[in-house]
């Protein structure tokens, strides 16, 4: 689409353009639209859709809400515990054979248009419980076999953490691959997918299917031969990529169907042109929320490079250009969209500054937009929050995981301006060759469940988007973690200072904390604390930066005193074993340290204390002027807060308010923008047709 805007403005400026770079071509893309461009975006083409298919989805999700399926699927778990127990009677032997024909039976009355279960599905499954039995030692709970039933009827299973998704996860793709489908386990990233296949490895070789990992280390030679296993671990990302190069690899030629099916039959080798994947049909989503949601916006974007001398020269200029303006003069920043946009006495100082640039600068939108690119880089992408530096590059940083998000650039031009700003080598620009949103891609797989601890947020987006329902299952055993309520500060140096001293005294009595900030800085900013306040107490700090130690921090954060500064790394995939010292004094003690924009990923840390009838507690520490309020919340609510601030009155009760109101603007923002995402691609692929 900014191509189209670019061609536009040429058109009616009467520009012309020459040469061998993308910029002078118009293919400019930034990250910070401009007035202009945003405008011009409404003379788009208005393709007028059919009533079904602008609210047949809505309509949809209004009925699966209408739906109680926990009752029913309850009844299917206490049926597969009532058959499992005959089953513990049989010998090895006559256990094999029984599985055996239980999965000829599962892919005999297999029916790929109808995911509901029957009477041979609960048979199955309890056969696969009593294999987990024979190779794990123990039973499936019921939940557990709840939440596979779930997913298999494509819904999303909501299980609180400690709950036993991996095993849910287990249970479900075995019942899936036994009916004949190619399986697809999705992962939150790398490390998750290698370990929960390592993990299930044994269990699926007792009930006859092959399982693999495919992640972002497995070779070009070995992607092949990993997909052919009935059940593959990978991440979206993963996954994605080697869709878009097998499309790739059939772009026109004739008979695509023709040549998948060759790939599907060969493995990607020999006549089979190099194709990888085998074809997709059952999809489970770990962290469901994490990647429908918030990475789904992201486009995954098959590209080469391609050097640019002209796009290098135009960044070191564009920054020295951004650095001659004044804010609140030449430019203006609103936080809550993250957005920089010069004013109209900034575009006239430009206009005046390029004169003698050269004919690249003279053309007024492209200037702009560099220059626009060049002021978000340096005002909004904040080092050791948006990215790092290592080995002397640009390591953007995951906001939502605090992982690392080394696979990713930021967009044609941001990049180099980023890289020019920081004074280090300006990488190549990429040559696009493919590109597709997780929304979309997910959006066309037929059969596709998951589970999450945290899904009544999403709710509605995911029923909107992608027609899942969410199935709450209960807890095994009744909760026992203690919610401590809100300290509320004036500044974020009184809320450092008072989680120092909350937390030394914790440890000092022997429970186990473990203290959750959003950013890599935010870390720093703690540890300094620490270093000033409790010079002598050891602590742990567990960031993006240190993320190869990550196991081994996590395995010690349970033990008695142990203190554990953490971004949201700790919040995916983990379980923090507590000490039987650490349960007599209450548990895992989580200290909420900063606020994060959603309150599902709050959630997420919550549940890092009192799983599985442990005990726990929680405690929300909020300042004033912290990330989420500055950003989110109206300057005249701010302001009321601040002036109630001083008078001592219902503390507490105003500052569950206030963020609640924030982290729900926060998420309304969000939500608007992968709306407007998903729109776009949709109105772009028609206008390709």
């Amino acid at each position: 689409m900014r191509r189209a805007l670019s061609e536009v403005l040429d058109k009616y400026a009467g520009l012309s353009s020459a040469g061998d770079s993308n910029w002078q071509e118009g293919e400019n893309v930034s990250a910070v639209p401009s007035a202009a461009l945003l405008f011009l975006g409404t003379h788009q083409p208005d393709y007028k859709r059919l009533w079904l298919d602008r609210h047949g989805t809505t309509l949809k999700t209004k009925l699966l809400g209408l739906q109680r399926p926990l009752a029913r699927l309850g009844k299917l778990a206490d049926q597969v515990i009532s058959a499992r127990v005959a089953l513990e009677y049989l010998n090895e032997d006559q256990l094999a054979e029984q599985l055996a024909d239980l999965r000829a039976l599962s892919k005999f009355v297999c029916n790929v248009q109808s995911a509901r279960t029957t009477a041979s599905h609960v048979q199955a499954m309890a056969g696969i419980n009593e294999a987990v039995r024979r190779v794990f030692g123990f039973r499936p709970h019921r939940e557990q076999i709840i939440g596979a039933f779930a997913i298999l009827e494509g819904s999303i299973a909501e299980m609180a953490t400690g709950e036993g998704k991996t095993l849910t996860a287990n249970l479900s793709a075995i019942a899936a691959a036994w009916q004949g489908m190619p399986v697809h386990v999705i992962t939150a990233n790398d490390y998750l997918a290698a370990r929960d296949c390592e993990l299930g490895q044994e269990l699926y070789a007792y009930c006859g299917v092959t399982a693999a990992s495919v992640t972002g280390e497995t070779p070009p030679h070995a992607r092949a031969a990993g997909y052919n296993h009935e059940i593959v671990y990978c991440t979206a990302r993963d996954m994605l990529a080697d869709h878009l190069r097998d499309s790739l690899i059939l772009l026109g030629k004739a008979g695509r169907l023709k040549h998948a099916l060759a790939g599907a039959r060969n493995g990607g080798k020999g006549e089979a042109s190099g194709i990888v994947m085998r074809g997709v049909q059952q999809v489970i989503v770990d962290e469901a929320d994490s990647v429908l949601i918030d990475e789904a916006v992201t486009p995954l974007i098959i590209s080469t490079p391609k050097p640019d001398e002209l796009l290098a020269a135009a960044a070191v200029k564009a920054v020295e250009l951004a650095r001659a303006l004044t804010e609140g003069k030449d430019y203006m920043i609103n936080q809550d969209v993250r957005n920089v946009e010069l004013t109209r006495a900034g575009r006239a100082r430009l206009a005046k500054m390029v004169l003698d640039a050269g004919p690249f600068w003279q053309r007024r939108d492209r200037a702009e937009e560099l220059v626009n690119t060049a002021l978000y880089s340096m005002k909004m992408m904040v080092r050791d929050k948006h990215y790092i530096i290592q080995e002397g590059k640009v390591v953007l940083v995951d906001e939502l995981t605090g992982r690392l998000a080394r696979e990713r650039t930021l967009s044609l031009g941001m990049q180099q301006v980023l890289e020019a700003a920081l004074d280090l080598e300006i990488s190549p620009p990429s040559e696009v060759s493919a590109r597709l949103s997780f929304q979309r891609y997910f959006q066309r797989l037929t059969r596709i469940g998951g589970m999450t601890g945290t899904a009544k947020e999403t709710k509605a987006e995911l029923g909107k988007i992608y027609g899942l329902a969410i199935v709450p299952v209960p807890t095994h055993k009744p909760s026992q973690r203690r919610n401590l309520g809100y300290r509320v500060f004036g500044t974020n140096a009184e809320k450092l200072h008072a989680i120092v001293q909350d937390a030394c005294e914790l440890s000092a009595k022997g429970c186990a904390v473990l203290i959750g900030v959003k950013s890599v800085l935010t870390s720093h900013d703690l540890y300094e604390a620490f270093a000033k306040y409790a010079p002598d107490q050891p602590i742990e700090i567990l960031n993006a930066i240190n993320d190869a130690q990550e196991s081994a921090i996590v395995a010690r954060a349970g033990q008695s005193g142990a203190i554990t500064v953490a971004t949201n790394m700790a919040g995916r995939g983990t379980d923090i074993k507590i000490e039987a010292a650490v349960r007599d004094t209450g548990g895992l003690h989580v200290i909420i340290a900063e606020t994060n924009d959603f309150s599902r990923i709050d959630r997420q840390l919550i549940g890092r204390c009192a799983r599985q009838g442990d005990p726990g507690a929680f405690m929300r520490y909020v300042a004033l002027d912290e990330d989420v309020v500055m950003r989110f919340l109206p300057s005249i609510l701010r302001r009321c807060w601040i002036n109630s601030f001083r008078t001592r009155i219902g503390r507490q009760m105003l500052a569950r308010l206030m963020l609640y109101i924030a982290q729900k603007r926060a998420e309304h923002l969000a939500y608007k923008q992968r709306k407007v995402s998903l729109d776009n691609e949709i109105e772009t692929e028609k206008s390709m047709i």
